[in-house]
């Protein structure tokens, strides 16, 4: 049986926001495990296109303001 690494909320963001910055006016990918939970991101700046949790598409925005941003990370994780 194989044993998925999982981080945590805190550290999803941070990551995510970390990634974002890295690739500014690109797009960035990300994939992994979330307080057990399968996530994948398609992102441009705080665009998030695709943000799925356990293969479920949540709620995104398009360009909104980092502090939106983070909290939209987090909502979805809830």
């Amino acid at each position: 049986m194989s044993i998925f690494p999982s981080i945590t909320t805190d550290e999803f963001v941070k990551a995510i926001n970390d990634l974002r910055k890295k690739n500014k006016d690109t797009w960035y990918y990300w994939s992994g495990f979330v307080n057990g939970k399968s996530v994948s991101i398609d992102g441009y700046n705080t665009w998030l296109r695709r943000f799925r949790v356990n293969g479920m598409m949540t709620n995104t925005v398009m360009d909104i303001s980092v502090a939106k941003f983070t909290q939209q990370l987090k909502d979805n994780l809830g």
